[in-house]
């Protein structure tokens, strides 16, 4: 016989052939039919597709078409003939001997041809589409969706919550809030000034039973008294400038800055605020001297006012450098943090105290 694989010439009783090992058995393609609602091929032994249940078509006999419609399997499934298979079922490519064996080995097995070599062996090429298994239907996922809404909620609600305060718990937040703001930053915050503060005139009503408003005391200071007030101020600045003064400010700071206890840092450091509270209470003193308009120590007084101003910006710096220190946690390296705490007084530089010592002698008060 002639192998139909290699068209070689070999023994008729050969199963496989020895040139190129393609299958020559008795069994062959022909004997095999294919699925009409798969497309998975069976063999001779199927009565009903192994891949979806559907009755093999054309293969049955009379006998089995009989019993498998009495069980309600093949009803209105038609019986095909051989001549209607073979003269249907497209031509493939021949089947290697590996597959062969195994269709012939395993009866029950199925194999499915790809549709790709069925269009290449039938010379058309035609874009498969992709079709839905109708055993497992695809199922479209909300789960993005849904994860986009909850989030969406719960930003919304948060942001709701804060802005309507429902529980009117958002003043005492505002108000805790300013306080920790205030013991963290104490030089931060803003004095009163007494001279800002508008004073709120009784309404006295209209009538015969009214009462006139008593006319305000003349404040105006006499020559004599604005001298009185200027050489106090002059000595307080002397004490401001003393060891006991500034010195202790100093001092303070060159030993505690550094100290790892903040308890310790806080202690040492309330000396340089009350200094600098003391002197803007000598500032706004001499800035609320009511003097006569053509007094005589017009002059002194902004002299006064000068030489406070320079002594209390050689305290606030630092200040400055103690609310750095003061910032640092309990626990936390102070000694890292070293050049941030410096660098207010550094910025500020010697000008405030090199003006005060060059004027502090020249501009004693003098009685005139």
């Amino acid at each position: 016989m002639i192998c139909p694989h290699c068209l070689k010439t070999i023994d008729d009783n050969e199963t496989f052939c020895p040139h190129c090992h393609g299958y020559v058995g008795s069994s062959s393609s022909s004997e095999f039919v294919f699925c009409e609602g798969c497309g998975a091929r069976l063999s001779t032994h199927d009565r009903t597709c192994p891949k979806c249940g559907r009755p093999a078509p054309g293969i049955l006999s009379v006998e089995s078409s009989s019993s498998d419609l009495a069980a309600g399997k093949t009803a209105s499934f038609p019986r095909l003939t051989k001549h209607m298979i073979q003269t249907e079922t497209p031509a493939v490519e021949p089947i290697s001997a590996a597959r062969e064996l195994d269709d012939s080995v395993d009866p029950s097995s199925t194999n499915v041809l790809d549709r790709g070599d069925l269009d290449r062996a039938a010379g058309t090429v035609k874009p498969v589409m992709p079709v839905e298994d109708p055993y497992h239907p695809h199922r479209r996922s909300f789960r993005g969706l849904i994860i986009a809404l909850v989030a969406i909620a719960l930003i919304g609600g948060g942001a709701a919550f804060v802005a309507l305060d429902p529980l009117g718990v958002m003043p005492g937040f505002y108000e805790s809030f300013k306080n920790a703001a205030q013991e963290a930053f104490p030089s931060r915050q803003v004095a009163e000034d007494p001279q800002n503060q508008q004073t709120v005139e009784p309404v006295v009503p209209q009538g015969s039973d009214a009462v006139e408003p008593e006319p305000k005391e003349d404040t105006e200071l006499t020559d004599d008294e604005v001298f009185a007030v200027l050489s106090d101020a002059y000595d307080k600045l002397l004490e401001y400038d003393s060891q006991e003064g500034i010195g202790e400010v100093i001092d303070s700071f060159n030993s505690y800055y550094l100290d790892p206890d903040l308890a310790s840092r806080e202690a040492n450091s309330r000396t340089a605020y009350e200094l600098r509270d003391a002197i803007q209470e000598t500032i706004d003193e001499l800035e609320g001297i009511e003097a006569p308009a053509d007094t005589v120590y017009a002059e002194d007084i902004d002299h006064m006012i000068q030489l406070a101003t320079w002594m209390y910006g050689r305290v606030d710096q630092i200040c400055a450098s103690w609310d750095v220190s003061l910032a640092i946690p309990e626990g936390e390296s102070t000694l890292a943090a070293e050049d941030d705490i410096l660098q207010p007084m550094r910025e500020a530089g010697s000008s405030d105290l090199d003006q005060f010592d060059a004027h502090l002698g020249e501009w004693e008060p003098q009685e005139k």
